[in-house]
């Protein structure tokens, strides 16, 4: 069986960056990891991946050959990706069967990959009890309620349209305050906590969120830092959890 971790969240939410720290945090414990970067725009990333969309499409090509502009040769790649798809799965079967994990590192603009078809079409190429949707949630646009309950509809959003189990990553935490992480936190187990400083619509928009989240029941959210590796060994363990039901593979 392939384990398949796909890495999902709002542009500059730290996708890449977290893939990267993760992978070696897994490595060093004696983990087999198989990376895929499925940004075919991106120039640098900081890990070798095993499997790279840009050795199918050529992002450049497609906007020299169309004329496009940033926003459309994204559109266009994404959506060839479908051609793909066949060579993509069977390249992440390959490597991935001899891993432990595999960390998909999905593309900056997370609409290409959970509202296109691509995504879909991935997604859906792998059973659900093998695959997991980490969605990332960016310390800087969760520190109010109000941001932190929109990230939560969207997450929801995207878990609706990939139809497969979530958990939640709070990135970016060496930037907050530890009175700033639990305050967030505290959101999870208490969503109306900070609502009542809302006003008119918004203030009832937000009830209903919250409730949508209490209904949801509990869906780990986790403070974790790429740049520190704090967080990294509790994030291993639920992905340990989550695939091998609570057998650690880790050394």
């Amino acid at each position: 069986m392939v384990n398949i971790c796909y890495l999902v969240g709002t542009a500059g939410s730290g996708k890449t960056t977290l893939t990267s720290s993760l992978m070696r945090f897994l490595i060093t414990k004696g983990a087999t990891v198989t990376s895929v970067n499925l940004d075919p725009a991106v120039q640098h990333i900081p890990y070798q991946a095993d499997i790279d969309i840009r050795e199918y499409i050529d992002y450049e090509r497609l906007v020299d050959e169309y004329q496009l502009g940033p926003n459309g040769a994204m559109i266009a790649a994404a959506d060839l990706v479908v051609d793909y798809i066949t060579e993509i799965k069977e390249d992440i079967i390959d490597l991935g069967e001899s891993s432990d994990l595999v960390l998909v590192d999905t593309p900056g603009q997370m609409e290409l990959f959970a509202y296109r078809l691509s995504g879909v079409k991935l997604t859906q190429s792998f059973p659900t009890d093998s695959t997991l949707l980490a969605f990332l949630f960016d310390s800087a646009l969760v520190s109010n309620i109000s941001g932190f309950l929109s990230i939560n509809l969207l997450a929801t959003s995207v878990q609706l349209r990939l139809n497969i189990p979530i958990i939640h990553i709070m990135t970016k935490c060496d930037l907050l305050k530890e009175s700033e992480i639990e305050r967030i936190l505290n959101w999870r187990e208490d969503p109306f906590e900070d609502i009542e400083e809302l006003y008119g619509l918004t203030r009832e928009f937000a009830l209903r969120t919250g409730q949508m989240i209490e209904d949801m029941g509990e869906i780990p959210l986790l403070p974790v830092s790429a740049l520190t590796g704090d967080g990294l060994e509790l994030l291993a363990a639920q992905l340990s959890r989550n695939f091998v039901s609570g057998e650690d593979w880790l050394t």
